[in-house]
């Protein structure tokens, strides 16, 4: 047995409610192991719902090669892909849109109270989120960059995005109640 798998067996973490749970919304990325990356982070999070986004004359991935990067992620995590204007539709209203990008205007993430319900959205690996993305109460914050190199691939920067969502939401205490999946 894996020294984690046996940790995991005998310390549990509470998942979130799904009413709850983060949604990871991916804008027109270009490859299926990032794709595979976030569906592993999303499981590991407990997120509710993945999409990816893509028009109609783009390509999806290559399933096989994304299913093989997310392992067990890409049964246990619900996933799809979606047009641009379907994303307001499966997003339930309760839920506030966050924009992971370093733009003009942005705030620290670090400095921000994320909302209960998050919705957040990354972008391409060449051109991060569209420009003309913005849904109602949106808001866009980046990650302090302290070094030479100002980004991240975007399966990390989520990953930096939703682990702070759970130390917001006191979600790394140990459950005594002997949670199991």
């Amino acid at each position: 047995m894996y020294q984690a798998n046996k940790f995991f067996a005998d310390n549990h973490y509470k998942p979130f409610s799904e009413d709850t749970a983060p949604i990871l919304i991916a804008w027109h990325l270009q490859t299926p192991e990032n794709a595979g990356h976030l569906l592993r982070l999303a499981a590991n999070v407990g997120c509710r719902l993945v999409l990816f986004v893509k028009n109609e004359e783009e390509v999806t991935f290559k399933t096989s090669k994304m299913k093989y990067v997310a392992g067990q992620a890409a049964k246990n995590i619900d996933w799809h892909y979606c047009l641009p204007d379907e994303v307001e539709q499966l997003v339930p209203a309760d839920y506030t849109f966050f924009a992971l990008e370093t733009s003009p205007g942005s705030s620290n993430l670090f400095s921000v109270k994320l909302p209960a319900k998050m919705a957040l959205m990354v972008g391409s690996e060449r051109s991060g989120i569209p420009l003309g993305v913005n849904f109602p109460n949106q808001q866009n914050i980046h990650i302090p960059m302290h070094g030479m190199v100002k980004s991240m691939n975007v399966s990390h920067a989520a990953s930096v995005c939703l682990f702070e969502w759970v130390r917001q939401r006191g979600g790394f205490e140990i459950s005594s109640s002997g949670y199991t999946e």
